[in-house]
């Protein structure tokens, strides 16, 4: 029996087995070290067959053909079963602290038996050092970490990858299991050897400059999260033994610090280039640049800072010749366009004319989304088919995009240049001494 030694975002374990074991541990070699002083090491493992051991179970947890038993022996100590396709690869049997810890094999699906149970001490033993293993996606650019977050099937890997394929200089840190931890006040995000289906063991490590929960929608629509919110979106993703009171104190610390610390962003979104583009300007460009700033954003969400920093890089893409599609908030544009359940699809504007919804920065202050009313010369007047009265000014050079489809909440794109809908907005205009009552009824109408 050998022992050898790796180093995960600068904690040391050691491994102890014969050579077959580490025939299996490929993707250890990238953090491999020389002989430690056991006083420096977190953990040791041991792994070597035998019988199974006489314990009684705590917690059972099941994912896609695997069950991981938890539970403990008649002397306290912590145990935890592997099972894959109801087949039992081993038992880790851990001291309380987790500094010990033997992986007794029973030859069926050796591989996974010792990454889990080392990915298991591994949590287990370094959180109450400021450290947590997340479930998550990792990339950098520029020497900066992002990290992806969700459920699995939300598209942490394709997100990802979509930054790979479309963000310059972006490469791939950690595809499943990456490291973060709060060292001298800093946030790191490391590589380590664990990273699911996309092999990428790379002993590398970046101070962490973003966290993205993702969800799938019929939109891309990217905003920062606070307080609770971030420390909800962290604490599904963070591995850990959470009914351990010594453990979930380690956690929690270090959760809240990371929900302070680190800006933390919801993305909502489809997996397409103008995501990425989306995600990628909100959370990676100096989002201090627009901080001061204090623009309305009529048409779109209330958090005034977020959503200049969506609809600039939205005005971005599309000046690049990107499709983007954006939710809208408000009642400016009823009842063409339900705001809070309805997006709008934006292109580069060619030729503007009296008609096109388009976005426009107006009044020297505020982007909307609003009708052409008006064009003479230059200026250019809009105005809001759900608006009784007011209107708003600005030049043919700021309609930054024109509005081509309105999507629906059940994500069914509708044109908005039809001659039906040209028909219908023309005698909506000449309806503007009645709007008051036509749009009560509408709500009205709609409430029901």
């Amino acid at each position: 029996m050998m022992t050898k030694y790796y180093k995960v975002a600068e904690h040391v374990f050691g491994v102890s087995g014969e050579a077959e074991v580490f025939a299996l541990m490929a993707n250890y070699e990238a953090f491999a070290v020389g002989h430690q002083d056991a006083s420096e090491t977190v953990f040791v493992l041991t792994v070597e067959s035998g019988d199974a051991p006489a314990y009684s179970e705590e917690l059972r947890q099941e994912e896609e053909g695997q069950d991981i038993i938890c539970g403990k022996t008649a002397d306290g100590r912590p145990v935890f079963e592997y099972r894959w396709w109801n087949e039992t690869a081993g038992w880790l049997v851990s001291a309380a602290d987790y500094r010990e810890g033997r992986l007794i094999l029973t030859g069926q699906h050796t591989k996974m038996a010792i990454d889990n149970a080392l990915m298991v001490l591994y949590a287990l033993a370094t959180a109450a050092d400021d450290t947590v293993l997340f479930h998550a996606a990792v990339v950098s650019h520029k020497g900066v970490g992002y990290m992806f977050l969700g459920p699995r099937g939300t598209g942490k890997s394709t997100d990802a990858r979509l930054w790979l394929q479309h963000i310059a200089g972006t490469e791939l840190v950690n595809d499943d299991n990456p490291v973060v931890r709060l060292t001298d006040g800093v946030f790191s995000v490391y590589g380590s050897p664990w990273s699911g289906k996309t092999p990428c063991y790379r002993n590398v490590s970046h101070p962490l400059g973003g966290i993205v929960l993702l969800s799938q929608a019929p939109y891309n629509k990217i905003e920062r999260l606070g307080g609770l919110q971030a420390y909800a979106a962290l604490v599904q993703s963070i591995s850990g033994k959470r009914w351990d009171e010594r453990i979930a104190d380690g956690l929690h610390q270090t959760e809240n610090a990371l929900a302070t610390k680190v800006p933390v962003w919801h993305l909502a979104c489809l997996p397409d280039e103008a995501a990425a583009k989306l995600c990628f300007g909100a959370i990676a460009q100096k989002s201090e640049e627009l901080s001061h700033r204090s623009h309305g954003s009529h048409g779109f969400s209330s958090r005034a800072t977020n959503d200049e920093l969506i609809i600039e890089e939205a005005v971005r893409l599309v000046s690049e010749g990107v499709c983007v599609t954006l939710p809208v908030d408000g009642q400016s544009m009823l009842p063409f366009i339900i705001g809070g359940k309805e997006s709008v699809i934006l292109q580069k504007p060619e030729q503007p004319t009296v008609g096109d919804v388009v976005l426009a920065w107006v009044n020297g202050c505020r982007y909307v989304v609003h009708r052409i009313i008006r064009i003479e010369g230059e200026a250019v007047t809009l105005m809001g088919d759900g608006n009784l009265s007011g209107t708003e000014q600005c030049t043919l050079g700021d309609i930054k995009a024109i509005v081509t489809h309105v999507v629906d909440a059940k994500g069914k794109r509708h044109a908005i240049d039809t001659s039906w809908r040209r028909w219908a907005a023309r005698l909506w205009w000449q309806l503007r001494p009645m709007r008051r009552y036509l749009l009560y009824a509408y709500r009205l109408v709609k409430s029901e």
